[in-house]
């Protein structure tokens, strides 16, 4: 069983192995400036296909916790860089066997590249068929962004600027991000209605988080569940179903699973 290792051990790891690879694939939440530098640094030489899956949500821009300025830059440099809304997932792979896992954001912070850095905690997990299928997955149901897109992101974001908006939205305008039609376990509710959950602190931007926080508002918080990924997949398997009798509930299930 792999140990656990600090973000400042991670990083070192990374700086020994990323200069030496054909493909690195990172996924996290975050990205910032001067990981993306840090990541620049190691790969001028070898210059291997880079991959890198964000949230990106429009907070996240505005808060600081991603740059979108470092996210245009990957684009230029060739990067493949995707967005994915509920991602709350950190994974560094680093060519077909070697991944690692844990709590480090790509960020200067996560990285521990600057000095008031964060203390994560990580480890290296075994280049499973499962484990690589589920990166696959994770960056294959992903939006590409092109710098067309971060331009309509960047107008967004300017006009939610200028306007002062208290509230920001949780997800971009389906014009600029299409919503992902692929469904995760985090598409589905974690709790019974009106349940804490510490996810849904963690990650507000899942739909049945924002559902459940304008719980108080009946009918804005139905639209929003009629809205979700669930409700459709649900409502589409049931209105395409061809058998004699009706879908239960454990036809259901076992389709989930």
């Amino acid at each position: 069983m792999s140990s656990l290792i600090s973000n400042k051990e991670l990083t070192i790891k990374l700086e020994s192995c990323i200069p030496n690879s054909t493909e690195v694939r990172i996924i996290s939440a975050f990205i910032t400036k001067p990981a993306y530098t840090w990541l620049c640094g190691l790969t001028k030489l070898n210059l291997p296909k880079i991959t890198l899956v964000g949230r990106f949500l429009p907070k996240d821009f505005i808060d600081g916790a991603s740059n979108l300025e470092a996210i245009r830059q990957s684009v230029i440099s060739g990067f493949c860089v995707k967005a994915l809304s509920n991602l709350h997932a950190k994974i560094y792979q680093i060519d077909n066997d070697l991944i690692f896992t844990g709590s480090a954001n790509m960020t200067g912070k996560g990285l521990a590249l600057i000095e008031e850095c964060n203390l994560e905690a990580c480890t290296r997990v075994a280049p499973s068929d499962e484990s690589k299928a589920f990166i696959d997955k994770i960056i294959n149901t992903s939006v590409e962004l092109t710098l067309d897109r971060l331009d309509m992101m960047q107008d967004f974001i300017d006009d939610l600027t200028l306007s002062k908006v208290p509230d920001v939205p949780e997800n971009w305008p389906e014009d600029i991000m299409p919503k992902i039609k692929d469904l995760f376990v985090s598409d589905f509710p974690f709790t019974k209605p009106g349940e804490a959950c510490g996810i849904y602190q963690i990650n507000p931007s899942l739909e049945f988080a924002i559902i459940e926080s304008n719980k108080s508002n009946f009918e804005y918080a139905q639209s929003l569940f009629k809205g979700s990924k669930a409700y459709h997949w649900l409502k589409t398997t049931l209105l395409e179903h061809t058998g004699k009798r009706d879908l239960g509930f454990g036809q259901i299930s076992s389709m989930l699973h």
